[in-house]
C-alpha cells in the first residue's frame, strides 16, 4: 500500500526527469517544447499550467506539500531561463518570482 510519502516521493523524482529533459531540451534549442514540458507536470501537480500558477502568485503554491515545493522551484528557474532565453523578461521575472517563494515557503515554520 502507497503512502502519502511514496506518493511524494514519486512526484519528486517525476519533477527531477521533467527537469533533466527540459535541460536537454534547451541545450538543443528546443526551446517552446521544453516550456510545454514545463507546463504539462505543473498541470498534473497543481491543476495550473505554468504560466497561470506564477501569475496568481503564492495562492496557487501554498497548498503544496512542503517536500515538492523545492523541486517544483527548481522547475520553475529552468522554466524562468527559457522565457528570458526567448527575451520573454516580464513572464522570466514573474517565475522566477513564484520559485523564491515556492523556496522561502518550503522552510519549517518555528
Amino acid at each position: 500500500m502507497l503512502t502519502e510519502r511514496d506518493v511524494i516521493m514519486r512526484l519528486v523524482r517525476q519533477l527531477a526527469e521533467l527537469l533533466a529533459a527540459a535541460m536537454r531540451l534547451r541545450r538543443a534549442g528546443k526551446r517552446d517544447e521544453a516550456l510545454k514540458q514545463i507546463d504539462a507536470i505543473t498541470g498534473r501537480l497543481t491543476g495550473m499550467d505554468a504560466g497561470a500558477l506564477c501569475m496568481f502568485g503564492e495562492a496557487p503554491l501554498a497548498g503544496l506539500p512542503r517536500e515538492l515545493k523545492v523541486p517544483l522551484a527548481c522547475v520553475l528557474r529552468s522554466r524562468a531561463r527559457l522565457l528570458r532565453d526567448a527575451g520573454r523578461d516580464a513572464e522570466a521575472h514573474q517565475t522566477f518570482r513564484a520559485a523564491r517563494l515556492l523556496v522561502r515557503n518550503a522552510r519549517p515554520s518555528g
